[in-house]
């Protein structure tokens, strides 16, 4: 494909101006970005989103301030390791764990800001670009989109699409993008990395799939939540999966959002990894495609499980489905307390039987451990 991407790619600076231009007359900006800047009037949050200059800028004097006040008001406390893993005139291709639509990506940026570094370009799912308001925010945000529900033909073009954008930001461009390890959140607290992902990444450029790999510069990324806030309906949706494929209502995404960015979560860590360059660059030549793909997603999945950080509650989770004190000394009374007073309040917000809800409530959180043991 020889095109400019422009069925995908994230708005340029002056696209960025134009678009804020069009969010402050919309409904939704005074009551979405009031509780940002609380100290600042209607009047004054519209003067200060018209004096944005492009992307960065709208990243670093707008939506950083965002994540600054939902780390605030949500997380008792936000952590972050491995930024001395990379370089600033280097780009990446960080491939994460995925366990909140919005959190997961706006937490690295966060990091990145706080370090002087570039933010990254973010996939953005087409299934989420409901309204203008939140298309020109999130292309704003450097999000471009990642297209889904298509038939076969259709997400082959799109995903060789995908493959040469990506490439040509990270190789011509210089600048790093961050991109889910699977379709969709984790919903079962199982992080695994999809091969097709990997499939994907080497549709496009020259030389054997060691090369292409090799040039894109992964880096896992993990995230881990002490509380994920949307973790009931993430249990209710698997328990409703078991025996017919799940349909979301209209309006669920966008409520996932909402509560992703505004329910508690307790203390957060978000780990970066080492880049996966030279461990591709070492792998025997007499590998085929697929080895290399099984061999590439695993070691993905090594650093994201080693980098993740456990909390209380996994391991009150596991004594709790196993009925045993295995894990006892890992935490207080207090927090367990705390864990089973949480489990029971959003278990009451969800139509299921508790006998079906409480065991996969466990295993969301209790199955991080038994992955990392």
């Amino acid at each position: 494909m020889n095109n400019n991407f422009d069925r995908i790619r994230c708005y340029t600076d002056n696209e960025t101006v134009d678009a804020l231009r069009r969010m402050v007359e919309q409904v939704e900006f005074y009551p979405q970005f009031k509780p940002v800047f609380p100290n600042l009037d209607k009047t004054s949050i519209k003067e200060l989103f018209l004096s944005i200059t492009g992307s960065f800028d709208f990243q670093t004097r707008i939506v950083d301030q965002a994540v600054k006040t939902i780390i605030d008001f949500t997380m008792d406390e936000f952590s972050s390791s491995g930024i001395e893993n990379l370089y600033k005139n280097q780009a990446y291709l960080f491939v994460a764990n995925h366990r909140d639509i919005v959190m997961d990506a706006a937490l690295l940026q966060h990091v990145m800001i706080a370090n002087n570094m570039n933010t990254t370009q973010i996939t953005f799912g087409s299934n989420l670009m409901i309204t203008p308001f939140i298309i020109d925010f999130g292309k704003s945000n450097k999000m471009f989109t990642v297209f889904r529900d298509s038939d076969r033909n259709e997400q082959l073009r799109n995903s060789l699409e995908l493959s040469e954008y990506m490439r040509q930001v990270i190789g011509s461009k210089k600048e790093s993008i961050w991109i889910a390890q699977r379709s969709g959140r984790t919903k079962d607290g199982i992080d695994s990395t999809q091969q097709g992902l990997l499939r994907m990444f080497a549709m496009s450029g020259k030389g054997s799939i060691k090369d292409r790999l090799k040039e894109l510069n992964i880096v896992p990324l993990s995230i881990s939540y002490e509380f994920e806030p949307c973790d009931y309906l993430k249990v209710y949706e698997t328990c409703c999966s078991k025996n017919k494929k799940y349909i979301k209502k209209e309006g669920e995404d966008f409520n996932s959002i909402k509560l992703g960015i505004g329910g508690y979560k307790g203390r957060t860590k978000l780990a970066i990894g080492v880049s996966l360059s030279d461990f591709i660059d070492k792998l025997p030549d007499s590998m085929d495609k697929k080895e290399i793909l099984q061999v590439v997603a695993s070691e993905i999945d090594r650093q994201i499980d080693n980098n993740y950080q456990l909390w209380p509650n996994n391991y009150i989770a596991y004594d709790l489905l196993n009925n045993c004190e295995t894990y006892s000394t890992m935490y207080n009374p207090i927090e367990k307390e705390k864990f089973i007073s949480h489990m029971s309040t959003v278990g009451s917000l969800v139509d299921l039987d508790q006998r079906v809800f409480v065991p996969a409530f466990l295993s969301l959180y209790a199955n991080p451990l038994h992955v990392k043991k």
